[in-house]
């Protein structure tokens, strides 16, 4: 890290959706390490609603996932009813079944309390909630100049096409957090991390990413043709890039958990181009954040 210029980060939604994910404790004790350069962290109200828009749905996902896994129980054979063996084995699946059962209640309190019962949701409430601080652009009276000029330019790029956008996207969420990203370079003069998955941010190849060009000559023209703006999909390389201390099994954990998700994807994009993925399902829905609380 150069002496004297200051790095920002940026980690998005989905990465921060990657904590629910999770299948060992490995890749939760990155959370901690995240929260210790909280000052260094760019959040808007966007990634917020995005975040608390799709966490429930992750976390139900885990609670379906576990009910799939539910051992069954094993049928009767008369001949073997009453075997030492045959009772053990049910017993054994039976403690099974208590076990996720309890689990699953788990899940289901961090859905109903978020405040007392998840970790994740207190950590980023802790890090998205930070008092007075430039990197937080908020819903508050304070920020309404402010987010009223994001929003505008964000709206702007959107129009034009200019990434990061999906040619899905009916919103511009992403838009919004480009242009904040853009303003606490400018206003710090720093360099910028982006920490996501998202293609419109840029391509990966051979654990490589690469930055997007045309956000890589925006930022050199906007910011400082000096500073970095790099893109990395897992956050373990983003936080020795920091050089925040990361274990191997942290390491292993997250790289576990994004070939899981490749996998999901591949599936996903196999169904999507299955006869059945032809049928007429009606239009789809338009996937806006409404500013509800009446702010601009």
């Amino acid at each position: 890290m150069a002496t004297g210029i200051q790095k920002l980060l940026f980690v998005d939604t989905n990465i921060w959706l990657d904590f629910y994910r999770a299948q060992n404790e490995a890749y939760i004790e990155l959370l901690e390490k995240v929260e210790g350069i909280k000052a260094k962290i760019i959040v808007t109200h966007q990634l917020e609603t995005e975040f608390k828009k799709n966490r429930q749905a992750v976390i139900l996902s885990t609670v379906k996932l576990l009910q799939d896994h539910l051992p069954k129980k094993v049928p009767s054979v008369g001949v073997l009813a009453q075997a030492h063996q045959f009772k053990m084995v049910g017993k054994d699946i039976d403690r099974a079944r208590k076990r996720i059962k309890t689990l699953q209640d788990r899940l289901i309190a961090m859905i109903e309390k978020p405040t007392e019962k998840d970790k994740v949701f207190q950590a980023a409430n802790r890090i998205f909630h930070r008092e007075n601080d430039p990197l937080v652009l908020t819903r508050d009276d304070k920020d309404a100049e402010k987010r009223k000029e994001v929003r505008e330019r964000a709206h702007r790029r959107f129009l034009h096409g200019c990434p990061p956008r999906k040619s899905s996207d009916t919103s511009y969420g992403d838009a919004v957090n480009w242009e904040w990203m853009i303003d606490c370079a400018i206003d710090k003069t720093a360099e910028l991390v982006i920490v996501s998955r998202d293609a419109d941010y840029g391509v990966t190849y051979n654990d490589v990413s690469y930055i997007n060009d045309h956000l890589w000559h925006e930022f050199s023209n906007r910011v400082s043709q000096k500073r970095e703006l790099l893109l990395y999909t897992k956050l373990s390389d983003a936080l020795k890039h920091f050089k925040i201390p990361v274990t191997q099994a942290q390491v292993k954990a997250e790289n576990e958990l994004t070939e899981q998700i490749k996998l999901g994807d591949k599936l996903l994009a196999e169904l999507l181009h299955s006869p059945l993925a032809a049928m007429d399902t009606g239009p789809a829905s338009p996937d806006e954040f409404p500013d509800v609380d009446g702010h601009a």
